[in-house]
């Protein structure tokens, strides 16, 4: 994989020396060229350095959020992909993103940054401007009734949550047993379903179905992390 330079951004200190401690010495392909409490720090920071992800907590205390953060580093392009971090089970707040800052993000809960190999899949995901959703909520993300989600073919929602997991249509084709072509045929039929206009440069097609995907989800029974 491409190596990666990585600004981690969290408010609390002690949690945030672990994770930087963690991630520099298990994710050789990693490079965390700082760390910072606060949003404004963080901003300072990217502008005189050379960053391609941000991987900040949403909840960043007083002052801007992780995501205003990350919306205006991707809008100045000092960054190419944005991690959040959060307590709660609210990827929904990745539908919120105006469109011009729509591409390269990844939504994890904070209990699964123990979890590296995904944390690296998420930045990797983020920076190549995919979408890429914690695992454990795709896992229990199911649409809403009578939404266009719901409304795929069995085998095109089993593909979608896949492309929300940030796999290549290769991996995805492994995973379910499919052919490469077969995968491509499936995206393409639920780009369709969904409205998505394919010919839209303003976004990448698989980034608005994941985008859809979990705005049309039902999140009443995902238990909260405590």
């Amino acid at each position: 994989m491409t190596e990666l330079r990585v600004l981690v951004v969290e408010d609390e200190p002690l949690y945030r020396e672990l994770m930087v401690s963690a991630l520099a010495a298990r994710l050789p392909d990693i490079t965390i060229v700082g760390n910072c409490g606060t949003a404004a720090q963080a901003l300072t920071f990217a502008v005189d350095s050379v960053v391609d992800v941000l991987l900040t907590d949403v909840d960043l205390g007083a002052g801007p959020t992780g995501v205003e953060l990350g919306v205006d580093l991707k809008r100045r392009g000092l960054v190419k992909g944005v991690v959040l971090l959060s307590n709660l089970a609210l990827p929904a707040v990745l539908t919120t993103l105006p469109v011009d800052a729509q591409n390269g993000w990844a939504y994890l809960l904070k209990t699964s940054v123990a979890d590296l190999e995904q944390v690296a899949e998420a930045m990797h995901a983020a920076a190549e401007g995919s979408i890429l959703i914690d695992h454990s909520l795709v896992k229990d993300l199911a649409p809403s009734r009578n939404s266009p989600i719901s409304r795929l073919s069995p085998r095109q929602r089993e593909v979608l949550s896949r492309v929300a997991l940030g796999w290549s249509n290769r991996r995805i084709a492994e995973d379910l047993v499919l052919s490469v072509r077969s995968v491509e045929s499936n995206i393409s039929g639920i780009i369709a379903a969904l409205g998505i206009e394919a010919g839209d440069y303003s976004i990448n097609p698989r980034v608005a179905a994941v985008l859809a995907f979990v705005q049309q989800a039902d999140f009443e029974g995902i238990r909260q992390p405590s």
